[in-house]
């Protein structure tokens, strides 16, 4: 029995021993633990970690996937509509167009009607060679074009004409012909060197149209300014060019017709005339009533003793 009781007090013993140790590893561990509360280090290799367990890396994931599908598709929209805005808003349309001409011979009303169907067109879809070539088809005489967009709604256009060469009376109405063969209405007389012109078509008088050859109107030009630089006893009175027979007649002040071909070498007729200057300059001014310079090493010409025979064959030619 004694045993027993022995037993049983050394595992109080044992018991209650391990209680207290308990008790005091509890109170020292107080001792040192840090408080909650206060600053800790944390490494900087974990400062920007983004997961710090599963559960939190499958929940930040589909967050991520759903932003990134606001992101794109608010990316998408703002593309569409920046592209609407550019192309086909009223925004970018043009709206106004300024067109400024560099001389008389732009009709500045029939310019701004040759590009009245380019208006509230997007700005950026306007074809400048189009443009072009609808102010040229309407007004053949104009020589330059300069083009300029100005956004977010503005065309401005200067427009240059080539010059005239002659002024030209067609049934009481007086038009200017530009060195590209044009020929435009003019309210009054001011050209200096009027041409008569034979064998017109009616159908062909109309104004702003390309009615002459370019070659045709330059070699006429350049054929009087050789004749003012070359003859000093031609002086120039009257310009008559036919224009089925390609010929420009030129009649002086003695009243003496001069024939040209058009076809031939300018020079060449002229140094024709500057010889035949020479060796009859006294039946020039008196006795001849026309030189003709279109054949070929040859100076025909008709004396004033055969006026009559001479204008007849001018007339059984040329009407």
């Amino acid at each position: 029995m004694k045993s027993i009781q022995k037993i049983i007090e050394k595992y109080k013993l044992f018991f209650s021993d391990k209680k207290f140790k308990k008790n005091i590893k509890r109170e020292k561990s107080k001792l040192y633990v840090q408080n909650d509360n206060s600053p800790r280090y944390k490494s900087k290799r974990n400062k920007f970690k983004l997961f710090t367990s599963k559960l939190e890396f499958e929940n930040t994931f589909w967050e991520i996937q759903k932003m990134n599908l606001y992101y794109y598709l608010t990316g998408i929209f703002l593309f569409w509509a920046s592209l609407y805005i550019l192309f086909f808003s009223h925004f970018f349309s043009i709206k106004s167009i300024d067109v400024i001409r560099e001389d008389e011979l732009i009709n500045i009303d029939l310019s701004y009607r040759s590009i009245e169907k380019y208006r509230y067109r997007p700005i950026l879809f306007a074809d400048k060679n189009e443009m072009k070539q609808s102010l040229l088809s309407h007004q053949p005489n104009i020589k330059e074009v300069y083009i300029r967009k100005i956004l977010p709604d503005n065309i401005k256009i200067i427009l240059q004409s080539f010059t005239w060469v002659f002024g030209f009376e067609y049934e009481n109405k007086f038009y200017e012909i530009t060195n590209n063969g044009v020929m435009i209405p003019s309210k009054t007389k001011e050209s200096t060197q009027m041409i008569k012109i034979i064998g017109l078509n009616n159908v062909w008088i109309v104004d702003y149209k390309k009615v002459f050859k370019e070659e045709s109107i330059l070699k006429i030009k350049n054929i009087i300014d050789l004749v003012h630089q070359n003859s000093s006893f031609v002086s120039v009175w009257e310009i008559i060019y036919y224009v089925k027979e390609a010929e420009v007649h030129i009649i002086d002040q003695n009243g003496t017709r001069i024939l040209f071909d058009l076809n031939k070498e300018e020079k060449v007729q002229i140094e024709k005339l500057n010889i035949f200057n020479k060796n009859y300059a006294s039946k020039v001014n008196i006795w001849i009533v026309y030189i003709d310079l279109r054949i070929n090493e040859k100076i025909i010409y008709c004396a004033k003793d055969s006026e009559f025979q001479c204008k007849q064959n001018i007339k059984s030619i040329y009407e």
